[in-house]
């Protein structure tokens, strides 16, 4: 009885949801609700996909005036089976294409750059985009600078999922080194304050050589073959 209750609520949805492009007003306010600050945009496309509403945004900003974060164009998806789990959220924030830079500094402190609003100094983009569930970065890049550990590489593809829950940071990414490669699996769970927590890496791969900018350790250097690498690696603060 649930599941045919949920199936014609769900239906329903599906057929109601045009009229929620004509009322972005209601939408922008549910947003904020939900955020905890204001949101608003320009225009508001929807879609139904499996896993419930999408909502296609244009000219996204949350916060007030000078101090919120200008995100452009974004997805929100209203995840209706997921968001029921405990620990899961009910929506989440899509952004395609965002170029990122992992920098490790001299202190061995790491900081990210290219998040949306992250122009602005007073601004905490995690903690503006902290009430729209969990951030997802589809098709962006990533360059990792770590000058005391060798690196300054470019990673083409990555997709990353991410979720803040006050200084707890919990994400996990896929990422590709070339399009050919297999890719790298990684998944942190971290205090961004005081930066210690955990990570796990795990690639397999047929030729392990294309990831040897990433896989070097007390001068041993995967230069070729083929195997499987998996590790876990503490952060200390």
């Amino acid at each position: 009885v649930l599941l045919l209750c949920m199936a014609v609520v769900l239906g329903i949805a599906s057929q109601v949801l045009p009229l929620v492009e004509n009322n972005p007003d209601r939408v922008a306010a549910w947003l904020s609700a939900r955020a905890g600050r204001p949101v608003a945009f320009d225009t508001v496309k929807t879609q139904w996909t499996r896993r419930g509403p999408l909502l296609q945004l244009d000219g996204l900003r949350v916060g007030e005036g000078d101090a919120g974060v200008r995100i452009g164009q974004a997805e929100v998806l209203v995840a209706m089976y997921g968001g029921l789990l405990p620990g899961r959220s009910f929506t989440e924030l899509r952004l395609r294409g965002l170029s990122l830079t992992l920098q490790r500094a001299d202190d061995g402190t790491w900081s990210v750059r290219g998040l949306p609003g992250q122009q602005q100094a007073a601004t905490d983009p995690l903690e503006s985009l902290e009430g729209l569930g969990e951030l997802q970065v589809i098709d962006g890049r990533l360059t990792i600078k770590a000058p005391s550990l060798g690196w300054d590489i470019t990673l083409p593809e990555i997709d990353l999922r991410l979720r803040v829950d006050g200084d707890r940071v919990r994400a996990g990414t896929r990422a590709w080194i070339r399009k050919d490669a297999a890719p790298l699996n990684v998944a942190v769970d971290f205090d961004r304050k005081a930066g210690d927590g955990r990570a796990y890496l795990d690639v397999a791969a047929e030729d392990i050589g294309a990831w040897s900018p990433l896989l070097r350790y007390a001068g041993v250097v995967a230069e070729r073959g083929n195997g499987r690498v998996r590790g876990w690696t503490e952060l200390p603060r």
